[in-house]
């Protein structure tokens, strides 16, 4: 295993954004563990954790370190490719076209239509209205992180509790949420 794995790719960025993906980084950092090992220690079912460890190997922050047999099936050993990750400098230069100013403008982009198409339903419940806001405020930094941590705690609550209501109930409704967090440059 690497000491540091440098992130290069937009990719690897996103599955780590997922709180519930990077819980499992840290699990699997923590030295060669199977899947069933790591949904006993987080309290998941096994069946949850398969697509989330196969993108996390798939993208090429997993190894598979050890396969054995196993009741009929092949159960795999994971482990991270390094001890810490570090995002790669260029990977959010301006000047870099696929970099992070162009992964900023492609999600703005991507949650831009289904805004605008929500605004315009007039026969919205009002529990269903769309709550649109921009937000600039100041504090020390010491209160600028704990509602940094809060805002985290807030989207991983929300993230676990989502993916423990996916019944396949028809009354569902899918709603969606753009939360940004940073430092304003004063000029």
């Amino acid at each position: 295993m690497k000491e540091v794995f440098k992130i290069n790719d937009l990719e690897q960025v996103r599955l780590l954004s997922d709180p519930f993906r990077l819980r499992l980084i840290q699990a699997f950092a923590e030295g060669p563990r199977t899947i069933r090992d790591v949904a006993e220690d987080l309290g998941y079912s096994v069946t949850r954790l398969y697509r989330h460890v196969d993108a996390l190997h798939a993208a090429g922050l997993l190894d598979i370190t050890e396969e054995r047999q196993k009741r009929g099936t092949v159960e795999r050993t994971f482990q991270t490719v390094a001890r810490r990750f570090e995002a790669d400098h260029r990977l959010f230069d301006d000047d870099d076209a696929g970099g992070g100013s162009g992964a900023a403008r492609d999600l703005l982009r991507g949650v831009e239509g289904e805004i605008l198409d929500a605004l315009k339903d007039d026969g919205a419940r009002d529990e269903q209205q769309v709550i649109m806001m921009r937000l600039r405020c100041k504090g020390s930094p010491e209160r600028m992180a704990k509602l940094r941590e809060s805002l985290q705690a807030w989207i991983e609550r929300t993230y676990d509790e989502d993916e423990g209501e996916n019944t396949g109930d028809e009354e569902q409704q899918e709603f969606g949420a753009l939360v940004a967090f940073y430092p304003v440059k004063n000029l």
